[in-house]
C-alpha cells in the first residue's frame, strides 16, 4: 500500500520533467509486495522508459525546428501522437492498479490518499502533452531561424 503510494508520487512529480527520476520511498521492511504491485511497478518502469525515449525525441524535434515553428510543431506533434497511446494505456493500468487497491484494502485513510494519488497522477499525466507544446513552442522561438 505504501509503495503504491509512494509510486503515484513518484509519477506525478515526474512527468512534467519526464528525464528526472523522482526517488521513491522504500517499502518498510515488513511490508511484502502483492503480485499486482510487483507487476505494476514492472509496467511503471517501463512506462518511464518510453518516456524517456519520447523526451529524446521530443528534444532531437526542438533542435532540428531552428527557430521555424510550423516546421518544429509539426515534429513535436508527430512525436507526442506517436507516444499518446503509450501514456493513454499506462493511465488506464495505473486507473486499475489503484481501483484494486483501494477495494482489498479496509482502511478509508488509504482510499482517500489512493483517490487523491489516483487523482493527481491522472491530470498531470493527462496535461502533459500540452506542457510539452508551450514548452517546445518556448524552446523554438528562442532560436535562431536558419537564414
Amino acid at each position: 500500500m505504501i509503495k503504491a503510494l509512494s509510486l503515484a508520487a513518484a509519477l506525478t512529480l515526474a512527468a512534467p520533467a519526464l528525464a528526472v527520476a523522482a526517488p521513491q520511498a522504500a517499502p518498510a521492511a515488513a511490508e511484502a509486495k502483492s503480485p499486482e504491485e510487483i507487476a505494476f511497478e514492472a509496467r511503471a518502469d517501463a512506462f518511464k522508459a518510453r518516456m524517456e525515449q519520447m523526451q529524446s525525441e521530443f528534444g532531437a524535434a526542438i533542435g532540428e525546428a531552428h527557430g521555424d515553428e510550423a516546421r518544429g510543431m509539426a515534429a513535436v506533434d508527430a512525436v507526442l501522437a506517436r507516444y499518446q497511446p503509450d501514456i493513454t494505456s499506462f493511465l488506464n493500468d495505473f486507473d486499475q492498479f489503484i481501483d484494486t487497491q483501494i477495494a482489498t484494502n479496509p482502511d478509508e485513510t488509504a482510499h482517500q490518499a489512493l483517490i487523491g494519488a489516483k487523482a493527481a497522477v491522472r491530470q498531470s499525466l493527462e496535461g502533459l502533452p500540452g506542457q510539452m507544446r508551450s514548452g517546445a513552442r518556448t524552446a523554438i522561438a528562442a532560436q535562431t531561424p536558419a537564414a
